[in-house]
């Protein structure tokens, strides 16, 4: 956001100032309200109510991002990049994003749980444009999304069909990106499998201290879904039993945090499967039937979506065999 603004013409010094911050402060961790304030002023300084569209869909340059960034940019494909992207957002952004794989497409749902601000919109629409801008350049395809859905109707709304090439709905019950399964396959010319370990491993410590930081019920319902997770699948009444509240205390705690029990789930099985597989000690139908997948052809593609491969390929480059299997 900062680049973009620059490019706008804004001067981050004077931002800085105005919003009572050091000139350099900018470039290091805000609080909630020192970001609060210097959104404002920089929203009413552009004087644009469109100015997320711009900032957005400003030319990419994922570095700026971070751990996240490069994570991204290594996935092997446009669909892993967004898994990636999805996961690790929380670690630059106050945005949500989940994702809803169908058939032949793939929803990408971006929530700003914070309380109404000037700059609310604009929150979302950086979000989306830059999500649609990362794979345009690290595909380096003309990627035109299936279809942008939107909970308002903003006083710009033509300008959406203008920035993103694609049907426009709006009231509808999400803010979302629509990609098809085409342009979710297509390959990064940024991939590299090898450095991607790396970049994940970095972003998986960072997203534990984030959430160890603010001391979130998030990272204790990861810890309960993982001693849980060994055959059935935990719901939300289990866990909250095991950390002595109500479900609905639960539920109501993650919200405030923008997270979602399922989301967390998601996670927890994500991370098992990868430590299963990594110790080749388990069939996979055995890690199937362990992280409550009814069968396993669910847990294979649950596993592609969360990684852009197949198990069986996840240990191929790892070199790992399972248990038993006997080697030439």
């Amino acid at each position: 956001m900062l680049d973009g603004l620059q490019k706008a013409g804004i001067d981050l010094a004077d931002l800085a100032a105005r919003a009572g911050l050091a000139p350099d402060a900018l470039r290091k961790p805000l609080s909630a309200e020192q970001a609060d304030r210097v959104f404002v002023i920089a929203y009413d300084t552009m004087r644009n109510p469109a100015a997320g569209l711009l900032l957005g869909l400003q030319p990419m340059r994922a570095e700026l991002f971070g751990v996240v960034g490069f994570s991204g940019m290594t996935s092997p494909n446009f669909g892993a990049a967004l898994g990636r992207i999805a996961r690790y957002n929380a670690l630059v952004s106050a945005c949500q994003i989940e994702l809803h794989p169908g058939a032949d497409e793939c929803e990408v749902r971006i929530r700003y749980d914070g309380p109404p601000r000037p700059y609310s919109r604009s929150r979302l629409d950086i979000q989306m444009g830059t999500l649609l801008r990362f794979g345009q350049t690290f595909t380096e395809r003309a990627i035109v999304p299936q279809r942008v859905t939107l909970t308002q109707t903003p006083s710009y709304h033509e300008r959406y069909a203008e920035a993103f090439g694609c049907p426009i709905l709006f009231d509808q019950p999400h803010d979302a990106i629509v990609f098809g399964r085409a342009d979710l396959e297509l390959p990064l010319v940024s991939a590299n499998p090898h450095v991607a370990a790396l970049f994940e491993d970095a972003a998986e410590r960072a997203l534990r201290s984030h959430g160890a930081a603010r001391g979130s019920t998030a990272e204790a319902v990861r810890g309960i879904l993982q001693k849980q997770l060994h055959g059935d699948v935990p719901d939300i009444e289990s866990v909250a039993r095991a950390l002595s509240l109500s479900a609905r205390t639960l539920q109501r705690r993650l919200a405030g945090e923008g997270v979602r029990f399922t989301s967390l789930l998601d996670e927890a099985r994500r991370e098992m499967a990868q430590r299963y597989l990594s110790a080749g000690g388990a069939s996979l139908t055995e890690i199937a039937y362990l992280l409550g997948f009814s069968e396993p052809n669910s847990f294979f593609r649950s596993f592609k979506r969360w990684t852009g491969k197949t198990p069986a390929d996840f240990r191929q480059e790892r070199g790992i065999e399972p248990m038993g299997r006997k080697t030439a």
